[in-house]
């Protein structure tokens, strides 16, 4: 009986996570998530134009590129020309030329999205790993009849679909860490509520592919650990090797993913003794070379045309001058404002117009953080913890070296904290492990409450108010919180209907509180609390 209602249980933060990312896919403004156009384009040149590996340097197309005339565009895309707005200027616009833009968003011609643009918008996303590309381009090529609107709508739910496979590869890691499954799933609706998640998977963005193929190689590494086998290291090297091929950050993996499966000890196939450990040596080698068959011929790629095993923007920019300019100009970033901006974005940086709460509502996450990893130290014993910590600290060493990248090629003490949430399956399980330590089975239910309350705040005192066009930049660039008095529901749902009907939207906002409110008792541990916590 406890097993069903925990599988049931698992299952129902699995949908909570769904219907929170079909919301948050359908309330976005189109364009509105960071580099979203640049990643559909990408998409589109594959489904369309046969292009598996376009070039970083060609227009996008020119379908896209008129769009960017046509509809509100996110704060960071505020320096370009007219037609082009903002949310904060689209909202001053007469009635007339708003409906006059959305009326030409949708009479656009399919037969655009073939052509070219002028070339004032290059496709800078082609930068990255295709396997999200590859695998979104059936889609689109599907609905190639269909305009604009619809194709994005329907990558992005494609996306969040994948996305929210999280739920149950972090409750499989938090099943391996802890004895008492509450935790376990305490961890999983934790990440079903993080606002910060939601931004930035319910796009269209490789993140949402990334997140999955990462958590279920950390899921992987665990069973590994506990239990050698040919199916573990194997099932390791290939989910590298599908990262690798998703995104560039998945380089921070190879060292730990590799010390794991050529360290650990233990037979790796059930044949007789004789036989075992010439046997288990073939399966490590391949496992190892896993990775160089599925992704290694992209990086030989970027080695050749580049100089760069990367080929990030940041990375062939320092390559033309001096890479060795990293570690000499490292000393001189300024470490205290890039963590803070890293963690800023990480915990809520909504889409690509940034934006923020309260900075105190940060802090007090800090200071909570701060908690659990010194209370990781009773944790440190337990080789699975160890295994967690290698993966999440080595990200975070990709993260300050990107972050010493963008200082160095253009000044700017700052990195993309929502990348962590590709290791979000070993960050929350470390800490509600670390948040144990002073609170007990208290720790997943507390986290997830202040998400979820974080999420409501920043949903309906800024997110929709902003895109509504009820508040906006001021002068200096602050964006205040809207008072809950000011918010009119029905005005927003009908100013945010471009994507989706009213109905639709208000039915979608309706089962997104529902599952934020669910998540959260899912993760309460029912009288009275089981002690039941590997120390």
């Amino acid at each position: 009986m406890i097993r069903m209602r925990t599988d049931w249980r698992v299952a129902a933060i699995w949908a909570c996570l769904a219907a929170r990312l079909a919301f948050y896919s359908a309330m976005l403004p189109l364009w509105e998530g960071v580099d979203e156009w640049a990643h559909f384009a990408v998409i589109q040149q594959t489904a369309l134009k046969g292009e598996w590996l376009t070039s970083r340097e060609r227009p996008i197309p020119r379908n896209i590129e008129a769009s960017l005339g046509m509809v509100p565009l996110p704060w960071e895309l505020r320096r370009l020309a007219a037609p082009a707005v903002t949310h904060d200027a689209w909202w001053q616009l007469s009635e007339g030329e708003r409906r006059r833009r959305a009326e030409a968003l949708r009479a656009m011609p399919p037969a655009w999205a073939r052509e070219d643009g002028s070339g004032a918008f290059s496709n800078y996303e082609a930068q990255q790993p295709p396997l999200y590309y590859w695998a979104l381009a059936p889609v689109l090529w599907l609905m190639r009849a269909r305009g604009l609107v619809p194709q994005v709508l329907a990558l992005r739910s494609m996306s969040a679909l994948a996305a929210s496979l999280v739920a149950p590869l972090v409750y499989a890691v938090g099943h391996e860490l802890f004895e008492d499954r509450r935790m376990a799933l305490g961890c999983a609706a934790v990440v079903a509520v993080m606002p910060g998640f939601a931004n930035a998977v319910a796009r269209v963005g490789n993140d949402a592919l990334a997140a999955p193929i990462y958590a279920a190689l950390i899921s992987a590494g665990l069973r590994m650990w506990r239990k050698p086998s040919a199916r573990a290291a194997c099932g390791m090297g290939i989910l590298l090797g599908l990262g690798l091929l998703t995104k560039a950050y998945f380089l921070t993996a190879v060292a730990p993913v590799m010390v794991l499966i050529c360290w650990r000890r233990g037979p790796l196939c059930n044949w007789p003794r004789g036989l075992y450990k010439k046997l288990s040596g073939w399966w490590r080698l391949a496992a190892c070379v896993a990775p160089l068959i599925i992704a290694g011929w992209w990086y030989l790629r970027n080695l050749l045309t580049t100089g760069t095993l990367a080929g990030l923007g940041e990375s062939v920019s320092l390559q033309r001058s001096d890479p060795a300019a990293v570690l000499r100009l490292a000393p001189s970033v300024p470490w205290g404002r890039t963590i803070d901006a890293i963690l800023f974005s990480h915990i809520y940086c909504g889409g690509w117009s940034w934006l923020t709460v309260r900075s105190w509502m940060y802090h007090l996450l800090y200071a909570i953080a701060a908690l659990a990893a010194i209370g990781l130290w009773r944790w440190l014993r337990r080789p699975e913890v160890l295994w967690l910590l290698a993966i999440y600290l080595f990200f975070w060493a990709g993260e300050l070296w990107h972050a010493a990248l963008l200082f160095v090629t253009h000044g700017v003490p700052a990195s993309m904290g929502w990348y962590l949430y590709a290791v979000v399956a070993a960050e929350a399980p470390l800490s509600v492990a670390g948040l144990s330590t002073w609170i007990g089975v208290w720790a997943a239910p507390i986290g997830a409450g202040l998400f979820a309350l974080l999420d409501l705040l920043a949903m309906h005192a800024l997110a929709l108010p902003y895109y509504a066009g009820l508040i906006r930049h001021q002068p200096n660039g602050t964006l205040h919180l809207a008072h809950f008095s000011t918010l009119h529901l029905p005005t927003i749902f009908e100013r945010l209907s471009v994507l989706v009907a009213v109905p639709l939207c208000i039915a979608l906002w309706i089962f997104y509180l529902l599952a934020s409110v669910t998540a959260v008792l899912l993760a309460t541990p029912a009288p009275p609390p089981n002690r039941g916590v590997k120390p």
